[in-house]
């Protein structure tokens, strides 16, 4: 199996991206509205502050929901359907399974935190593998 090039990734990534901020941007509002509509628009800093958390939680909840039941069940997410890569196990046995996609979910939680810095990490091995991949034991490669 070919690794997947990084630019490849990063636009699955943008791809992935823009549908889950769409698909959030939605259930977003709809929260709003069904809070508006059952007690009214809160005036009070608790009440616009647990709007605000609400919908974070949803924003994370959305994000893990969609990464790990598409990588843990198939190795992609729709990004990387489009694009023609998948995650698999590092030994190149299928798909990663739920866990190691939650861990996937972990480091890539760190490379946020860093602001992309430790996605470069790929630029430097001979795998390709960026944080991700190694703290769950995978590795992005091309399909057919």
């Amino acid at each position: 199996m070919q690794t997947a090039g990084y630019l490849r990734r990063m636009a699955a990534g943008l791809l992935d991206t823009v549908l889950g901020l769409a698909v959030w941007a939605l259930a977003a509002m709809w929260l709003i509205l069904g809070v508006w509509a059952l007690r009214g628009l809160p005036r009070d800093p608790r009440g616009v502050l647990l709007v605000y958390a609400g919908v974070l939680g949803l924003a994370i909840g959305l994000h893990l929901i969609y990464h790990v039941v598409l990588l843990g069940g198939c190795g992609q997410t729709v990004g990387r359907m489009a694009l023609g890569i998948a995650v698999v196990r590092r030994d190149g046995g299928g798909p990663p399974g739920y866990g190691r996609a939650a861990l996937r979910s972990v480091g890539n939680a760190v490379v946020v935190l860093t602001l992309g810095l430790a996605a470069l990490v790929a630029l430097f091995n001979r795998e390709r593998r960026d944080v991700a991949d190694l703290v769950s034991g995978t590795r992005v490669v091309r399909v057919r």
